[in-house]
């Protein structure tokens, strides 16, 4: 991979006073690469701002929500993203902070490659000016806590499923080992190219996950008194009421990943969930 032009994005709740961002651009410049920053994100004395026309990759410091908001961003721009983690999982993330000297000079070597995961796209039936991006998942959930929400599954227009429940969750397989496995969703290998369609707690005998191919349109019809919420990625987007329809399908984007060992998602997937609780 050519490095002339890299952009820097840092969480400034795990990197105080953006050291680790610093530290970074240090690296960058010493190997006569030149830096741009997040406008949110600025060490004193930087002034340059992501151009993502521009860079050639983005370094992203910090856990898996930075990540999650930076790659549907860069996405859009076909840029590649190298994840450093500062959090405390940190399963999207490439390295850590004091590993970036050796992913630099790894990345100018060629000795990387770059993982394209799938992200979905999310809309609201009528409403051709809101539409939403995600990489792990986008969701319908009830706004009330103490009630349950009627939700109709539709795939391809076809009714799959009718049940009372507290949401319904569409993921990704980067978003399998997310909010979908704690619902009881299946692990899925990131190499594979499908969207999990995960019940959140449906009052039934029947209801199970359901994965679907990747080019199924699939259509979510709620019945709910006082309303629901739309979320992507984690993050509440709209509110939804009865009669409105949500619709779900592939992105035309995908995420980019800088990484550096082929076999890599089962020796991490144990070693991280076997410390989470550590």
């Amino acid at each position: 991979m050519d490095l002339k032009y890299v952009g820097i994005i840092s969480n400034p709740q795990k990197d105080i006073g953006f050291v680790g961002a610093a530290r970074v651009a240090k690296v960058c410049r010493d190997r006569g690469i030149a830096v741009c920053f997040d406008k949110n994100g600025m060490p004193n004395g930087e002034c340059d701002s992501i151009d993502y026309t521009k860079v050639d990759c983005l370094f992203v410091l910090g856990g898996d929500g930075t990540l999650l908001k930076a790659a549907t961003d860069a996405g859009e721009h076909g840029v590649c993203i190298l994840g450093i983690n500062l959090g405390r999982l940190g399963f999207l993330t490439e390295v850590e902070l004091n590993e970036i000297e050796s992913a630099i000079e790894l990345i100018i070597a060629g000795e990387c490659f770059i993982e394209q995961r799938l992200m979905l796209s999310g809309s609201v039936e009528g409403e051709d000016d809101f539409a939403v991006t995600a990489l792990n998942d986008i969701a319908l959930v009830k706004k009330d806590m103490a009630r349950m929400i009627n939700i109709e599954l539709i795939i391809n227009g076809a009714l799959a499923d009718k049940m009372p429940c507290d949401g319904m969750l569409i993921a990704t397989p980067t978003g399998s080992t997310a909010y979908s496995l704690s619902a009881g969703g299946p692990i899925v290998s990131p190499k594979l190219k499908c969207i999990l369609a995960t019940p959140l707690n449906a009052h039934t005998l029947h209801s199970k996950p359901i994965i679907v191919s990747p080019d199924d349109i699939i259509t979510l019809k709620p019945t709910v008194r006082n309303g629901a919420l739309l979320t992507s990625d984690g993050v509440v987007v709209r509110e939804i009421y009865s009669g409105e329809i949500v619709k779900i399908k592939k992105s035309k984007y995908l995420a980019n990943f800088v990484r550096f060992q082929e076999d890599y998602f089962y020796p991490l997937l144990r070693s991280k969930f076997l410390n989470w609780d550590k």
